[in-house]
């Protein structure tokens, strides 16, 4: 079934320590897909309500579905691209740390590692009331250091997952105090 790929795998990913534990594997909220979804099949009707429209009062030719078809190539590609970026937008939460890896465009991706003995704050945003409905919204990861916030964007249950991520942060900070990474080498 073709939503299969929008669900979880098997928690294995490259550069998966041996010893390592994934905790979560997150993707945006399935409203933030529903909306986009909504929003393109309105677009795909609105050159059919244009023609009704147009054909009352003028003559619509063979230029009109030329433009149509160029309307409907991008369209497509603007399709394409934000269902790209819905299932390759992704952020992995271990027990030794969190991988953001977001997408940017069709060729160029941003695969960031952030170590949990790093971690000094976690903010969650939800704003709106759909969001506060639905029980989604940003999380946010400040670190030691020069390092930028990790951000993970409208991701499900946010007071959970950072909830999850204090435990993993508590454990692995009293597990390996005095070591600054625990493991070095990929499964």
């Amino acid at each position: 079934m073709f939503w299969s790929i929008l669900q979880k795998s098997q928690y294995s990913f490259e550069g998966k320590y041996s010893e390592e534990t994934v905790l979560a594997l997150l993707y945006r909220h399935w409203f933030v897909l529903l909306t986009q979804a909504i929003f393109f099949g309105i677009m795909a009707l609105a050159p059919f309500v244009l023609y009704r429209i147009g054909a009352t009062f003028i003559s619509l030719g063979i230029g009109y579905w030329f433009l149509v078809s160029l309307y409907f190539l991008f369209w497509w590609q603007s399709l394409f691209y934000r269902l790209t970026f819905y299932v390759l937008d992704v952020w992995v939460v271990t027990d030794h740390r969190i991988i953001d890896s977001e997408q940017h465009g069709f060729f160029q991706r941003t695969v960031s590692e952030l170590n949990l003995n790093k971690i000094q704050d976690i903010t969650v945003k939800i704003s709106g009331i759909t969001p506060t409905f639905l029980d989604y919204g940003d999380l946010e990861i400040q670190t030691a250091g020069t390092a930028e916030r990790f951000i993970f964007k409208q991701i499900p249950h946010p007071n959970q997952v950072r909830e999850m991520i204090m435990q993993a942060h508590a454990g692995y900070s009293e597990i390996h105090a005095d070591e600054p990474k625990a493991h070095g080498e990929p499964a």
